[in-house]
């Protein structure tokens, strides 16, 4: 037998996909790529450049793969999330974004996964896994206009990624390497976006066993019975998404580089070379196919890619000048390694129907806790979420204006981030949560200035003034500061839904009086209740009431209710 090794950068390529060619029975993928974990730092921007806080920044691993590859066209990478990628290509003159182009187009860079992050796939609403989707896939590229607001603000103008880097800018296959369980929906939804692939790590460590044993890593996963849609499934042999042992060339490991000159100490070629081909074929022991990928890469490496690419380089050259092991390596891509898997007539792989969940790592370590931790955060996150819809709605309705896009894509770039699956699932430290937090917040006030401006466009139809609407962001605590002291106020519901809502909202009261009209002059029967007061929350800005007021709204309709505390019921 003669075994194929494929070498697999994480980059994305039009090209590759249609050149891709498998001479022998064995065919083995090395995947670099890069990847990033939110929860250990202070706060996202630190993962861009903050050297002092973390030794690494991804700008620089962005910097010197790309010169990397410019040294030698069959060298590879991919890339995932595109939120980085975005923040580069932003931060980058003409010239090095036109060479980064180049690079995707000529098959070097593949862009795998394609979302502004790689979002969690339990804790997440299905509308935020398509709006975040639908972000990452789109390049934001900056101009700068005249603000009514601001004086300078940056409008954003909405691209697909195949518009700015051609058909290989068009991710292909997903890339959900790290989150803690996976979803059959999730997959579903990669499947009616059209992926033909998903790939991930983390299964219970019971059914890793099993899928080993009957080599069923990779398998076709029926994702709906209703819709018959289906994608390739593809679990990593080692469990993680790390490099083979003793193969890791980063500046963070610390294995030993290949040494192939034989006058200085410490050649190793030779050792090197055996238990690399040890490796690949005892993961090929446990594949169904002749084609095996192994992963070259990990957390925030490749910040300096020549020490990676000079041991690659070296390992090729090794490993296929001695045809007697019968293996072969070469730079390839994720897309590149699925082609050749559906592409083997001899394969065939079994089906799965369910999830992977839960997730766990050992009988003692069940990662459950994640579905319930930070609560008020993933309701934080789903009231942002709402408002966003809401802001999308009536932008596009009203037809408000270029400054109200901006505060939209405001909005959708903080919804999307906390998506990731440190953010949503509360498995970050604190100082990240909480500069989650505050871009939800910013973003959340970014909403209420849309809904004013679209409230002012309907109400000058009337030639009437309409009253300031405010959001009260600290409802949750029974607060709202802008009515505490009104003895008269408006408040207006919203229903985003095509259907008629009919529900009860509560809001935080200040007065033992009160009466409630609707828009037609009409009472509404409503109902105060007592707070409970928490003594630990220590605000004096807690209401003593709760004010219960149902309501009816039309379908993508709104409703004015003015309240009144001065006179009682």
């Amino acid at each position: 037998m003669y075994l194929l090794i494929q070498l697999l950068l994480l980059c994305c390529v039009a090209e590759a996909r249609q050149t891709c060619s498998w001479e022998v029975s064995w065919v083995t993928a090395l995947v670099s790529y890069l990847a990033y974990e939110s929860r250990h730092f202070r706060s996202i921007n630190d993962l861009l450049a903050k050297p002092a806080l973390v030794p690494v920044g991804v700008q620089y691993i962005y910097n010197t793969v790309v010169d990397e590859l410019e040294k030698n066209p069959e060298r590879r990478f991919s890339f995932a999330e595109t939120g980085f990628l975005w923040r580069w290509y932003s931060d980058h003159s003409d010239f090095e974004k036109h060479k980064f182009q180049k690079l995707v187009r000529t098959g070097q860079i593949e862009l795998i996964g394609g979302g502004w992050v790689q979002n969690d796939e339990a804790t997440s609403h299905y509308i935020d896994l398509i709006d975040q989707m639908t972000f990452g896939l789109r390049v934001l590229r900056p101009i700068f206009l005249v603000h009514h607001r601001w004086p300078a603000v940056s409008k954003v103008r909405l691209q697909k990624l195949e518009q700015v880097f051609g058909e290989c800018g068009k991710p292909e296959v997903a890339w959900q390497i790290d989150p803690f369980g996976h979803s059959k929906e999730q997959a579903n939804l990669f499947a009616m976006m059209g992926y033909t692939s998903m790939f991930f790590a983390r299964q219970h460590y019971l059914e890793r066993e099993a899928r080993l044993q009957n080599k069923s890593l990779e398998f076709i996963w029926n994702t709906s019975e209703d819709l018959k849609t289906q994608i390739l499934g593809g679990a990593f042999f080692q469990g993680d998404y790390e490099p083979p042992k003793g193969f890791c060339f980063d500046t963070l490991c610390g294995d030993d580089p290949i040494m192939d000159n034989p006058d200085l100490e410490g050649y190793n070629v030779d050792e090197k070379i055996a238990a690399f081909v040890a490796h690949v074929k005892r993961q090929a022991s446990f594949l169904r196919s002749s084609h095996v990928m192994l992963l070259m890469g990990s957390d925030f490496q490749y910040t300096n890619a020549n020490a990676w690419y000079t041991n690659l380089d070296k390992l090729l050259h090794h490993v296929n000048r001695n045809s007697s092991h019968g293996v072969r390596v070469f730079y390839s891509t994720p897309s590149c390694y699925v082609k050749g898997l559906t592409e083997s007539s001899s394969t065939h792989l079994p089906t799965k129907n369910d999830d992977f969940f839960p997730y766990a790592s050992s009988n003692i370590s069940y990662w459950t806790g994640y579905f319930t931790s930070r609560p008020t955060f993933k309701r934080m996150i789903r009231e942002a979420s709402s408002l966003l819809q809401l802001a999308k709605q009536l932008d596009a309705l009203a037809d408000l204006g270029p400054e109200d896009d901006a505060d939209v894509e405001t909005m959708s770039r903080a919804s999307a981030l906390v998506q990731h699956h440190d953010a949503v699932t509360g498995t970050a430290k604190e100082n990240v949560t909480r500069d989650y937090e505050k871009r939800l917040a910013n973003a959340m006030r970014e909403g209420e200035v849309v809904v004013n401006d679209f409230l002012k466009k309907v109400y000058s139809k009337r030639d009437v003034k309409p009253p300031r609407h405010y959001l009260c962001p600290l409802i949750n605590e029974t607060v709202c500061n802008v009515i505490k002291d009104e003895s008269t106020f408006a408040v207006t519901v919203f229903n985003s839904n095509s259907r008629q809502l009919t529900n009860t909202v509560t809001i935080p009261y200040y007065s033992k009086q009160v009466m409630v009209k609707n828009a037609t002059g009409g009472r509404v029967p409503v109902q105060l209740v007592k707070t409970f007061q928490v003594e630990s929350l220590n605000n004096d800005n807690r209401a003593p009431y709760e004010l219960l007021l149902p309501v009816e709204v039309g379908p993508l309709g709104y409703a004015t209710y003015i309240v009144d505390n001065s006179t009682s019921v």
